[in-house]
């Protein structure tokens, strides 16, 4: 771009750093040198003779999308945040979300038809939400929450994203999935599949899930993606109790051949319950440092609790942007309060009204409903009776 040149070098030890020129070198020094501090001291999940994926998560290096990210992270270095990342529900089953809503429009409405929670989103509703975050300068477009394989046209909304705008990531349970789906993803351009495992243990997995055979169907998924050739990784959320099950969890990523294991922490309830704490956050940054400083063939990790609290801050609200299945648009899928609905306001509107908030302003390494006000603002949103401590 005008003013900035930014070039991806291989060291004589195969590592890629960046490097950049320009007058504008200076506004994009903060996102390479963070970028340089990872890719010179871990692995990466994938790297080919031509290009390189330093996580399943983000845009390969060399790209036309990563070219977006360093634009839009300029702009960040100027206060012109963008939702880098826009996640879209496509479709109401096994949603919990979803569920949540119907559940309390059956309380608010008794007319209300249990019906929506087998009808998906409309086909034009995804595609405006697709085609307004590209817009804005997206460059990972995530369809997820629930299993969004059980939305027949996943594969046209993968399709229809411009694969040089952004990349592409589909989560699934793993409910309807095989190896010519698999294979239909990898040619509408799906860049990474995410399986989401709980426990290595199967009955607790399927108990959590509330489906039997969820934990073989989510091993199934795995292999199935990886035959397809597409990029898998095996995500999991750890709360407290669960951080002493990471190690155990990464090991099955890496007998199942993933390229990542991701792990995401359980963000705090309405009630106020802390899910996490500094001391097991940091059980999982020396296992993260220790698993990814050795390229010795096992998969990466990808850690939120690093990637939010000490490289870029937590993300909702600053780069994460979420669409619902009824087209609210969130801070992120984990945060009940609704900035617009995409049928009425722009995405833009709905962005401008998060960045607005006080709690979005500042870079922070926790949730954002760790903060006592804005969790606050979203119980009251959520009718939230503070005399019975009840929704």
């Amino acid at each position: 771009m005008p003013g900035l040149s930014v070039d991806a070098i291989r060291s004589d030890e195969g590592k890629i750093y960046l490097s950049a020129g320009g007058f504008l070198k200076a506004a994009a020094r903060p996102f390479i040198s963070v970028a340089n501090k990872h890719l010179k001291t871990e692995k990466v999940a994938l790297a080919t003779d031509s290009v390189v994926y330093p996580s399943a998560w983000l845009p390969p290096i060399p790209s036309p999308v990563f070219n977006r990210l360093v634009k839009d992270e300029i702009g960040i270095s100027f206060g012109k945040y963008v939702p880098e990342t826009v996640s879209i529900e496509v479709t109401r089953k096994f949603n919990a979300n979803a569920k949540k809503h119907a559940e309390k429009n059956r309380t608010e409405n008794a007319d209300y038809d249990d019906s929506v929670l087998s009808a998906d989103p409309p086909a034009d509703l995804i595609k405006k939400a697709i085609d307004e975050a590209l817009n804005m300068g997206a460059v990972v477009i995530t369809f997820t929450e629930g299993d969004p394989m059980l939305n027949e046209n996943i594969a046209d909304y993968i399709r229809y994203v411009d694969k040089s705008k952004a990349v592409v990531m589909a989560y699934t349970w793993g409910l309807d999935f095989d190896l010519e789906k698999a294979k239909r993803l990898k040619e509408a351009g799906l860049q990474t599949l995410l399986v989401s495992i709980y426990s290595t243990d199967p009955a607790v997995h399927d108990r959590k899930r509330g489906i039997s055979g969820a934990y073989k169907k989510a091993v199934s998924a795995i292999r199935f993606g990886l035959e397809a050739g597409l990029m898998v990784t095996m995500a999991t959320h750890l709360d407290g109790p669960k951080v002493g099950e990471m190690e155990e969890l990464w090991k099955l990523a890496n007998e199942l051949g993933v390229h990542e294991f991701s792990i995401w922490e359980s963000v705090p309830t309405l009630e106020g319950e802390c899910r996490m704490n500094d001391s097991e956050r940091q059980i999982i940054n020396d296992f993260y440092r220790k698993v990814n400083r050795v390229d010795d063939g096992t998969p990466r990790i990808f850690s939120g609790t690093v990637f939010e609290g000490e490289m870029f801050g937590a993300m909702a609200g600053r780069r994460w942007l979420h669409v619902t299945t009824e087209g609210e648009m969130q801070p992120d899928p984990y945060i009940p309060l609704s900035y617009g609905n995409l049928s009425e306001v722009p995405m833009k509107t709905a962005w401008k009204r998060m960045r607005k908030e006080p709690a979005f302003r500042k870079k922070r390494k926790d949730h954002v409903l760790y903060d006592p006000l804005y969790l606050q603002k979203v119980r009251e949103a959520n009718g939230w009776d503070f005399e019975t401590k009840k929704g």
